[in-house]
């Protein structure tokens, strides 16, 4: 049984200084009770705020097809979890909803890319500021009672309500990249290494390394994987389909 309990988590989310924090607070809480595969799509509706997507423990490979093959617009994992108010396993899916060929396709990727079960669920903000959260477990599914699933989906409805009031003070010029860092973190998306960075543009290392932290810290991520992402979802960057993406490994 994991030593934190729900109260002490959520203690802890309502001091949460930046969104970087909530996740590890978050992931810490989450990966005590099994769960090794984490994403977290959201998307303000106002148009006020660039998208955030989080991913992390996903295998690389199937990170950079879902992207590369714009996979999300058919995936029908989070359109049915935005229709439901509980959440369900992936395994479900077939069982609760008629899928489209195309849909069906998909999940036989899904099956193949051996991503093992998980949880899919909606949380819910202020002025219709939803996400998609996917949990996985890594494997096959685990017997979770219904008060284990409702703990899991509360612990993450906290962090999302946390990150909605962090959202909503800082400032939009905050997140915004330089040109220099903006060509940086394109560089981070073709996999290219700190140091093959600093040859490519004829700066020291040292200066790369503070452009990636400074980019880090602008766009609330720890590891160039979830940059990649963020970059992507806030039209920073355009991902070549033949361009990989990196590894995701955390800053410390």
């Amino acid at each position: 049984m994991p030593d934190d309990n729900l109260t002490t988590y959520s203690i802890d989310v309502t001091d949460a200084p930046d969104g970087l924090t909530l996740w590890r607070m978050a992931r810490k809480f989450l990966r005590a009770r099994g769960i090794v595969r984490m994403s977290y799509h959201f998307l303000d509706p106002t148009g006020g705020r660039a998208p955030l997507v989080r991913a992390e423990g996903f295998p690389e490979d199937w990170v950079a097809h879902y992207i590369e093959n714009d996979l999300a617009d058919i995936d029908p994992i989070p359109a049915l979890a935005a229709r439901r108010t509980k959440p369900f396993f992936w395994s479900e899916l077939e069982t609760l909803v008629r899928l489209t060929p195309e849909e069906r396709a998909f999940v036989r990727e899904l099956e193949t890319a051996h991503l093992g079960d998980g949880l899919a669920m909606q949380v819910y903000g202020p002025r219709m500021r939803s996400a998609y959260v996917g949990l996985g477990f890594g494997g096959p599914r685990p017997e979770l009672n219904e008060a284990q699933i409702f703990e899991l989906k509360s612990a993450v409805q906290l962090a999302h309500l946390r990150y909605c009031e962090l959202d909503e003070t800082r400032p939009l010029s905050h997140r915004e990249l330089s040109p220099r860092e903006t060509e940086i973190l394109s560089w981070i998306a073709r996999g290219k290494s700190n140091s093959v960075m600093a040859e490519i543009l004829g700066v020291s290392r040292h200066t790369v390394d503070t452009l990636v932290r400074r980019i880090f810290q602008k766009l609330e991520v720890g590891d160039r994987t979830t940059a990649v992402l963020r970059g992507l979802g806030a039209g920073l960057i355009v991902l070549d389909r033949r361009m990989p993406v990196t590894q995701s490994r955390d800053v410390t």
